[in-house]
């Protein structure tokens, strides 16, 4: 620095000389002393700017004059630090929301999946008559396994997991366990962090007895332990040996807690069209997925031939993996980008505007600044400065409230296989958009406020109709028409996924759900091997659960509505093809006071009777499990279980027939087969927003091999008051069994509405920000307007204006930049309900009504922001506006 300021010495003094030199030229010349000065400094040129144009050409002046721009700029905003308080904030929010948004798409979209080579993974399934994709059928696995040509390895696993009583680690406790395939791990091309995987022939009855433990699981059971490979876990009543602890990063299928051996013996992977099993597959390299899909089609196609009756219409589908369990939410996340981009945007007109009304305490300092010699650029330079400390200052902000937010995604469906974090490319996506904010909200009031009205501002005038002044206001109504049209599309788009997510929560979907609550009951095989142990724990389980206080309808079923469950397809009798339907059919096991207790509506025919509970449980009992004995053909033909079924069932495979007694067969071409006793009302399934499929109801003694149960019970009392007296019935049951997965029938439609719930309330949040951050700019435009005007308002009253007629003035100007915002909002609006169109179930993309309610409110919030600064000014004392400068 000694050296610059030499360096600055010696310009100046060789500037003074040059002048002294030219002024004693011109005095020779005859001119006055005074004279002679004058045109010597004229001739010379700009003094300022000859230094600084010559600083420009030594080195390093960069860094000088950013250093300068710099702490310029932080003495300027600590001087107004309300004004940088409001800007830091509302940047803040805006960058830290979409930080928030980007951290969760890199994670879920962006982000690898933490396997080897992961590109090469693949979801397997199979395809029917009916739309979609289907679990695989064991037999075809294998065929699929053994004959295709395009796949290094293919494994087999249970998706929906194992409901499993583990003990022997404290108390006993429900966890769910993932049955797989030996292969399974090294498919994946995933590594144990304590132990191994599975050792090959781990997957055959009689080798089975092995459990590998989840991060999760192992740091709350065992602390962690590195000692716990080799100790023992009762499972189900049967001991496991812990061979291996999966590190924290491997998470799949996503609610496992544990893996187990899934046997995979001809018995155990069950008869084709039974479809339960999922698959996944590791592609050999440069093998693409079209061409693993026409493999595997031509492998299905064969299989049809040589199976006509149970794989009639069953193809193949190859999904990556990657892209299957990102699922539906790649949409739902890039939506929730996009409205964060729009809150952001509207941030940033916010502060644009705040800098606009800022720049005009500002005015004659960069008119000084220009006449004493800074160039335009140099002035741009130094605005843009203040802009980019303030968008560094609400992106560091903007980090804590990301942190927050994300948070909130916990509570959110969406996929688990990468750990959400604030990592270097979440960083460098904020560091990015905090470059790009400071620029977007700073380049438009620099370049207004950078080219000052030199004669008007250093005279004290107010400029002409062209002048910055004007120029300005038209800027920041601009900002605000666009703020906004912004905030009224995110009204429209968070109002159309509220009324939907209302809609969908009071769906009726064939069932009850006011006092009826349910909980679940794992049987472990070990100590209930037989059906009838089953029947006789299911009995006396709904004797003692009947007596409880309050409760007036037991019943057990299979599963729950809306949550899905096993399907098949059927045989007709008396069907001249051999083929089946392609139309899978639900399969539902029930108690005969399952009906009732769910408030499920009988349309036509009868329920089920105790009658039909002794015939299902005599024909279960001579089967093969339990009687010990094989079964001809013919026998098994003849056995007839009763059956109800729902009206899509009755409409689709006997149209303008009359079901009752009509008989089909589910699994298999000779029986045992099922009559229809009774059809009901169509109850939804498979969540809330697909409609009824073809469903059938058995009598729970009928479905041997059954092990999670729910029991089901109506009340008159408050629900939530039965779970002590189930547990203890339960207890006195069997002490070994844990009770789990409690909920009322509301909780559960609740939880199959929470995704679209966690949407909504999110882009409400934001809708509700931008209407916040709206008002702050109609407020700040009328604000500024009403100090620019102090004068002419104080004249005007002075001379008879009333009072009411400048408050009308000032709330018209408001209005009307709200007018011209929803008119432009309107256009936005449409658009956007035509983009929500998949993520809406009742309600129409174009609902007027929501459009009308939204800009209703946005005009309410505008016209109060526009009050405040009318009021003020129809309060102006003339006396004190005619002094106002």
């Amino acid at each position: 620095m000694k050296r610059r300021e030499r360096m600055m010495q010696d310009l100046e003094r060789d500037i003074r000389n040059h002048i002294e030199m030219e002024t004693q030229d011109n005095i020779e010349r005859g001119m006055s002393p005074e004279e002679a000065r004058y045109a010597a400094v004229r001739k010379f040129g700009n003094v300022t700017r000859v230094k600084e144009e010559t600083r420009e050409v030594w080195s390093f002046v960069w860094l000088e004059q950013f250093l300068q721009d710099m702490r310029y700029a932080l003495r300027m905003l600590h001087k107004s630090p309300g004004f940088t308080a409001v800007a830091v904030l509302t940047l803040a929010l805006g960058i830290g929301a979409n930080t928030a948004i980007f951290s969760v798409i890199e994670t879920i979209l962006l982000r690898p999946l933490p396997y080897r080579n992961p590109d090469q993974l693949v979801r397997l399934y199979e395809t029917q008559a009916a739309p979609g994709h289907y679990p695989l059928a064991g037999p075809d696995f294998l065929d699929w396994k053994a004959q295709n040509k395009t796949f290094t390895d293919i494994a087999l696993f249970v998706g929906w997991g194992h409901d499993m009583n583990l003990s022997g680690a404290g108390r006993p406790e429900h966890v769910v366990g993932t049955p797989t395939e030996a292969n399974f791990f090294s498919v994946l091309g995933a590594n144990p962090l304590l132990g191994r995987t599975w050792a090959a022939g781990e997957d055959q009855p009689g080798q089975d007895q092995k459990v590998i433990l989840s991060y999760g699981l192992w740091r709350r059971l065992f602390p962690g332990n590195p000692a716990v490979i080799g100790q023992t876990v009762e499972l189900d009543s049967r001991k496991y040996t812990i061979v291996g602890v999966m590190p924290a990063s491997f998470n799949f299928p996503t609610r496992a807690q544990l893996w187990i051996p899934l046997a995979t013996d001809s018995k155990s992977l069950g008869q084709r069209g039974e479809h339960w099993a999922q698959a996944i597959g590791r592609l050999k390299p440069n093998v693409g997925i079209q061409a693993a899909q026409a493999d595997l089609a031509v492998i299905a196609s064969r299989l049809e031939r040589q199976h006509p009756a149970l794989n009639y219409k069953v193809g193949a589908a190859v999904v990556r993996l990657h892209d299957d369990l990102v699922g539906d939410s790649r949409d739902s996340l890039l939506m929730m980008l996009a409205a964060v981009g729009l809150v952001l945007l509207i941030a940033c007109a916010n502060v644009a505007n705040l800098l606009l009304s800022r720049a005009v305490a500002r005015q004659k300092e960069m008119a000084v600044r220009s006449a004493l010699g800074a160039a335009r650029l140099r002035l741009l330079r130094q605005l843009l400065t203040e802009s980019l400390l303030l968008a560094l200052a609400g992106g560091v902000l903007g980090l804590l409230v990301a942190r927050g937010v994300i948070g909130l995604f916990s509570s959110a469906r969406l996929p688990e296989f990468n750990t959400i974090q604030l990592n270097g490319a979440v960083l460098a996506f904020t560091s990015a958009l905090v470059v790009a904010t400071g620029v977007l909200f700073g380049v438009f009031p620099a370049l207004q406020t950078s080219r000052p009205d030199l004669h008007g501002e250093l005279k004290g005038g107010a400029g002409g109709a062209n002048s910055p002044g004007r120029r300005r206001r038209f800027t920041s109504d601009a900002l605000v028409v666009a703020e906004v049209s912004l905030s009224l599309l995110l009204l429209v788009s968070a109002g159309l996924l509220l009324k939907d997510f209302f809609r969908l929560r009071n769906t009726n979907i064939g069932v009850r759900t006011e006092g009826v609550w349910t909980g679940a009951i794992q049987l472990p095989e070990a100590n209930y091997r037989t059906h009838r142990q089953v029947l006789n724990f299911v009995q006396v389980l709904l004797e003692q659960s009947g007596q409880i206080p309050g409760v007036d309808t037991a019943a057990v079923t299979d599963r729950l509505p809306s949550e899905g469950g096993p399907n098949y397809t059927v045989k007709l009798r008396g069907q001249l093809t051999p083929r089946r339907s392609g139309r899978p059919v639900e399969a539902h096991a029930v108690t005969p006071e399952y009906f009732r207790a769910m408030g499920v509506q009988l349309l036509r025919g009868r329920l089920f009777t105790p009658a039909d509970v002794q015939t299902a449980r005599a024909l279960t009992l001579r089967l093969p499990a339990d009687a010990g004995v094989e079964l001809s053909a013919e026998q098994t033909n003849a056995m007839v279980y009763p059956a109800v079924i729902n009206e899509s069932m009755a409409r689709h495979f006997w149209p303008n027939q009359n079901p009752l007694g009509q008989t089909f067969s589910p699994g298999s071409d000779n029986g045992p087969w099922r009559e229809v006793i009774g059809v009901v009302k169509d109850v939804r399934e498979r969540g809330l927003v697909n409609k009824a499929e073809p469903e059938a109801y058995d009598v729970l003694d009928s479905i041997p091999g059954l092990t999670r149960l729910y029991l089901v019970l109506h009340t008159s009392l408050p629900p939530s008051g039965l779970t002590a007296p189930v547990r203890q019935a339960l207890g006195q049951l069997d002490s070994g069994l844990p009770l789990f997965s409690i909920r009322t029938m509301d909780e559960v439609i609740a939880g199959q509405a929470q995704g679209q719930q966690f949407l909504s309330l999110l882009v409400g949040s934001f809708a509700g920000l931008a209407l916040l951050l709206a008002a702050v700019g109609i407020y700040g435009v009328l604000s500024y307007v009403v100090t620019q005007r102090t004068r002419e308002i104080g004249i005007r009253i002075s001379l008879g204006a009333t009072r009411r007629r400048v408050l009308g003035e000032v709330l018209g100007k408001g209005m009307r930049l709200t007018l011209f915002g929803v008119a432009g909002g309107a256009a936005g609006a449409f658009a956007a309900g035509r983009a929500l169109a998949s993520f809406l179930h009742e309600v129409k993309p174009g609902d007027p009504t929501i459009l009308i309610a939204t800009a209703g409110l946005l005009a309410v919030v505008a016209l109060v922001a526009c009050y405040l600064p009318a009021r003020r000014a129809a309060k102006v004392d003339p006396m004190v506006a005619l002094r106002y400068e």
